[in-house]
């Protein structure tokens, strides 16, 4: 019976979530006595082989039914191997051998029900479990958690008898094996890649000697007509024949490839990290390993996705990882990419309104509409992991949606994918129809879905800059539109497209598009959205510009008239008239305020990119030091006012010159004093030092590596 010491011969399978199992076929073990069965059950359960642990504790538990600790223990194994047909009625077993000992089989007995779509039982058996929770020993086990489990039975019914219009299909044998596919990586249209574990028939392996155990390597599939044909392995250096490699994206350009690599430790613990791969001359290059404070050797980092920073255009890697500061077991970070140093910042949670006290797995950062989707087994949903959405980017984001049924099932879903026409995208789930070599549910496949109603909603339109010479409120857009033939268009303008959210009235930032020669820009729109289109730098709208895909259910391009913009000049001192203060003081009267208010207040609320500096200045009279202390003191009470109107103080800047800048004589030729010189000397100005478009830093400028 050598082939049943600790080091049991198995076929690998490797899960989703990055963690590795062992299986097999049935192991005959008619011969074998209940000790032996125990003993061996216990030496492969060790290992981590839970299905040859099972072949063992079935028998076992037939032949010693009051065995509560086994008993228990098969159905926990059930339910990690995802037979959850089998973990419900162990679960029920278990509890009615010792209540006492064990009332979180109930818990577990109900989550295994909810994972069958049985929801009107998994509620009835949750609520049971409620009159024992403050018995239970299970730490993972809360009442926030339980009261979502409750929720989310009910909850179920309403996502189901409301299905998003989508088409769920699996994909065929040539992706999908009957071993676990994962992480489908759009790469266009008609390219795929995917990670598998590609046996063509039930093998065995000695763990003894691991160089010839099988390991999951990244394939690509290439669509052909309406199907996908998969199976060829991808060349390069990113496949490492005995090393574990998935989970992998694309940066936007293409030009970057982040994956993962998997072994166990020293301790026997699967540990993830991340790798990166450049593309020159049309070929991965070797991978580099993150550095250290990413890739932490006593944490895994793992399921990478790309996305870019609103403010900067750095790149962001979101990834999983369970290091210490998260919200439960596995958590969405991210890094920053800084390339003039290829160097990444020091992770950084994404927070509280996308992770849980649960796990979160799988993120798919969407940029064309700033928004993350990811699996969470934390929030109320169909059962599983579910797949949910929210728009933000780095720490700040909306409140996460079920993306609903049928994309979701009552099953794990995970690694939710868009396409580039996002007229269809990929997920993997072990929902029933798969292909396995155990359990019907035991196997993640990939599915392709498609939107039955899918639309393609477009906005377009020129850009025109406003007459020069005329001063921006003097500007009257009605006589401009009878210049078009005389004003050549904008040439790279930068305009912004936001996202309002009809709840909070928030904007979140979208893209941005540079205009050609022509003057024209173009950006994809979702339906039903409420939209804002502003200018980034020294240039703004004379009018706020908006638009709404409400009720717009088909393709459609809209043709927006032409947008006139104002251009601002930069480092110009613009004097602010009408801004006086008594002799010696710093407090800004009621008309000084209505002049501010009219002029630069209403300025920077139309031009919402701009920083302005304040500059308050006084004549030669009186001495050097008090003279700059009162103009600083102007200047502050100036930049107060403009805040207490809604104006970020990010974007002023105040500053007293004193005497420092006279732009007048403070006396004439003769050496008598000059009245006039000194008014003019005593005045408030500003000027346009920069825009926040064109700094580099991002909400986290500490995480930037320099």
């Amino acid at each position: 019976m050598k082939e049943f010491k600790p080091l049991v011969a198995s076929l690998i399978i490797i899960c989703g979530l990055s963690l590795s199992l062992l299986g097999q076929t049935k192991i005959d073990v008619s011969s074998y006595s209940a000790k032996q069965l125990k003993n061996f059950g216990k030496a492969a359960d060790r290992l981590g082989d839970a299905y040859s642990a099972i072949d063992f504790f079935e028998p076992y538990c037939k032949m010693k039914p009051n065995d509560e600790a086994l008993n228990y223990r098969l159905a926990e194994l059930y339910f990690q191997s995802r037979d959850y047909a089998k973990a419900e009625k162990q679960f029920g077993k278990a509890y009615k051998l010792n209540n006492d000992e064990y009332p979180q089989a109930l818990y577990y007995q109900a989550q295994s029900q909810k994972s069958q779509g049985k929801y009107n039982e998994a509620k009835e058996t949750f609520t049971k479990f409620q009159k024992k929770l403050k018995f239970a020993k299970d730490l993972n086990i809360s009442a926030t958690a339980l009261k979502d489990e409750i929720a989310s039975c009910d909850l179920a019914f309403t996502i189901i008898n409301n299905p998003v219009k989508a088409a769920v299909d699996r994909l065929n044998a040539s992706v999908n094996s009957p071993h676990i596919e994962l992480s489908p990586i759009v790469v266009n249209d008609s390219l795929m890649y995917y990670s598998s574990l590609r046996l063509d028939s039930i093998q065995y392996f000695n763990r003894d000697d691991t160089t010839k155990v099988p390991s999951r390597q990244f394939y690509q599939a290439n669509k052909v007509g309406a199907d996908w044909e998969g199976g060829k392995k991808l060349d390069g250096p990113i496949n490492i024949p005995g090393v574990e490699t998935g989970n992998g994206s694309l940066s936007r350009d293409g030009k970057r490839f982040y994956f993962t690599r998997c072994a166990r430790n020293i301790e026997g613990k699967m540990r993830c990290e991340l790798f990166v791969s450049h593309n020159k001359n049309n070929a991965w290059q070797n991978p580099v390993k993150l550095n250290v404070a990413i890739n932490d050797p006593n944490y895994t980092a793992t399921q990478p996705t790309v996305g870019t920073s609103s403010k900067s255009n750095l790149e962001v890697v979101y990834f999983v990882s369970d290091r210490p500061g998260g919200k439960g077991g596995y958590d969405i970070w991210y890094t920053i990419y800084n390339p003039r140093k290829s160097d990444y910042s020091a992770p950084r949670n994404v927070g509280g309104k996308i992770n849980t006290a649960g796990n979160e797995m799988s993120p798919f950062f969407d940029n064309s509409s700033r928004t993350l989707y990811y699996s969470s087994t934390g929030r109320p949903g169909l059962g599983g992991y579910d797949i949910f959405k929210s728009m933000g980017e780095l720490r700040k984001w909306f409140e996460a949606q079920n993306v609903g049924y049928p994309i979701n099932s009552s099953y794990d879903d995970l690694y939710f994918s868009i396409s580039k026409s996002r007229e269809f995208g990929f997920l993997v789930s072990n929902r029933l129809g798969g292909n396995s070599f155990r359990n019907p549910t035991c196997c993640d496949d990939i599915y392709q879905y498609h939107w039955t109603d899918f639309v393609k909603v477009a906005v377009t339109g020129s850009i025109y800059p406003a007459e020069r010479g005329k001063k921006w409120k003097d500007l009257d857009q009605n006589q401009l539109l009878a210049m078009k033939d005389s004003i050549k268009p904008m040439h790279k303008a930068v305009i912004s497209m936001y996202i309002i959210n009809k709840g909070t009235k928030e904007k979140i930032f979208i893209e941005r598009d540079t205009t050609g020669v022509d003057g024209v820009y173009y950006f994809d729109l979702l339906p039903d959205k409420d939209y804002k289109f502003e200018m980034e730098g020294a240039q703004y709208f004379n009018e706020q510009v908006n638009l709404s895909t409400d009720g717009i259910n088909f393709t459609y391009t809209v043709e927006m008239p032409p947008i006139w913009v104002n251009v601002i000049p930069i480092d110009v001192p613009i004097v602010l008239k009408n801004v006086y203060y008594e002799f010696g003081k710093s407090d800004l009267s009621t008309s000084s305020m209505r002049s501010i208010d009219s002029m630069l207040v209403d300025l920077m609320q139309k031009a919402t990119d701009i920083i302005v500096e304040v500059a308050s200045h006084t004549d030669s009279v009186g001495n050097a030091e008090y003279n700059k202390k009162l103009s600083q003191a102007r200047a502050d009470n100036v930049m107060s006012f403009i805040i207490s109107k809604g104006i970020d103080k990010k974007r002023l800047i105040a500053r007293g010159y004193g005497a420092e800048k006279p732009v007048a004589p403070n006396s004439k030729p003769d050496g008598t004093d000059s009245p006039e010189g000194r008014e003019q000397n005593r005045r408030t100005e500003f000027r346009v030092v920069g825009t926040l478009s064109s700094q580099t830093d991002d909400v986290d400028t500490e995480e930037i590596p320099e």
